[in-house]
């Protein structure tokens, strides 16, 4: 017979590891929307410097859309900035 499945108890509290792969915020914890905004900047940024170029090499780049990149990166600062000013305002619990 299979030995019976042990279910950790509700006092056993394990510290949950953040990913390797978020950016760590101020307080040196991963933060997911720090990672946003960063990748979100540089798409932006990328977008913007290849709009310079009409070609390079076999491939035709995109004039630059002021309205697209907003609408990409505007939403995703909105959350940083939104979880920035909640965390000074009211605290963080995960401390």
């Amino acid at each position: 017979m299979t030995d019976p499945i042990v279910l950790p108890s509700i006092d056993d509290v394990t510290k949950v590891q953040p990913s390797k792969w978020w950016i760590r915020d101020s307080n040196g914890y991963g933060s997911v929307t720090v990672t946003f905004v960063t990748v979100s900047f540089w798409v932006t940024t990328l977008a913007y410097t290849l709009s310079i170029f009409e070609k390079i090499g076999p491939f035709v780049i995109r004039p630059f859309d002021a309205a697209a990149c907003g609408s990409f990166f505007g939403p995703i600062l909105a959350l940083y900035l939104g979880r920035k000013y909640t965390e000074a305002k009211f605290g963080s619990n995960d401390k």
